[in-house]
């Protein structure tokens, strides 16, 4: 286990078309442009007032992400293949901090059955709540109630997301292989993102949790790993910019969104604003190997 400052940042390959099998993001410009696009997407949802929740909860994470005291990185795994995935017992101080922060900021801004919620919320015990965020962390959704699942997460991901771009600039990525889970902190990705650079039609994992994102061959299910038996599904257009892809041998999938077509596309928001493909592919038998941290729902029998 090692402190960051004592592990040098290792150097990558100068040429501008290398794939990078790890990408690190801004969460402060993440955060931002998820507003600002469920702002927009909830103009046309039936599900409008749970956007615009998103997009409070959103905009105080942008807010604690440039301005809230994260301390230093604790010890963390620098061979280890995740190694955010073990932080400790002052890591869920951090966050659960962050959590009383974010409470506190959204309180005045939610109708009084939403505040009642909060508030108890913000009365659980440090115990409770560090075992509410292991089950999350691990995807036991179904272990932590639904209502404070949104806000709990949330705050997770702005202290995940701080480290997350640090450690990936001091790993080394050649060790970096092929897998369904982030290899920084261990989450589910939010869905597949098709991007232009640093070459045309690359699909990177986004991470649920810390958002870094990570390479994925295509045509290979981001769940079991099969190269056949694959679907890709549209259901308005061939070319639409979010698509579902689909795994015979596992009946799992994810959704794949053509950010080289569509820039302003957020993952967790459009996501959420293409609820009626989840649907459809359920109706066929396929269920979701992803996780949104704007609806973290109960995870179900198999």
């Amino acid at each position: 286990m090692s402190h960051t400052a004592e592990i040098p940042m290792v150097p990558g390959s100068e040429s501008p078309l290398e794939l990078k099998p790890l990408k690190a993001v801004d969460p402060k410009t993440v955060y931002h442009r998820r507003a600002q696009r469920l702002l927009s997407l909830a103009k046309d949802s039936p599900l409008a007032d749970y956007f615009e929740l998103c997009r409070r909860v959103v905009a105080i994470q942008a807010r604690l992400a440039a301005e809230a005291d994260f301390g230093q990185l604790l010890a963390w795994g620098k061979d280890e293949a995740i190694p955010l995935s073990h932080l400790g017992s002052e890591a869920d101080s951090y966050w659960q901090g962050l959590l009383q922060q974010l409470l506190s900021d959204l309180l005045p801004q939610v109708d009084e059955d939403m505040a009642r919620v909060l508030r108890l919320l913000m009365q659980q015990s440090p115990e409770q709540l560090t075992s509410w965020g292991s089950a999350l962390r691990q995807g036991h959704m179904s272990e932590v109630p639904a209502r404070f699942s949104l806000f709990i997460w949330a705050a997770m991901g702005v202290y995940w997301s701080h480290w997350a771009p640090m450690v990936i600039k001091r790993i080394d990525q050649r060790k970096v292989v092929q897998q369904n889970l982030c290899p920084i902190c261990g989450c589910h990705p939010v869905a597949s993102v098709i991007v232009d650079q640093p070459r045309a039609g690359l699909r990177y994992l986004h991470c649920s949790l810390c958002e870094s994102e990570w390479h994925y061959i295509r045509a290979h299910c981001s769940s079991c790993g099969q190269d056949k038996g694959t679907t890709l599904w549209s259901f308005d257009d061939a070319k639409a910019q979010v698509r579902i892809e689909s795994c015979d041998e596992c009946h799992g999938y994810t959704k794949m969104l053509f950010v080289e077509k569509s820039p302003l596309m957020d993952v967790a928001a459009d996501d959420l604003a293409t609820l009626m493909l989840d649907s459809e592919l359920n109706a066929k038998g396929f269920g979701a190997t992803t996780v949104n941290p704007l609806l973290l729902a109960h995870e179900t029998e198999q």
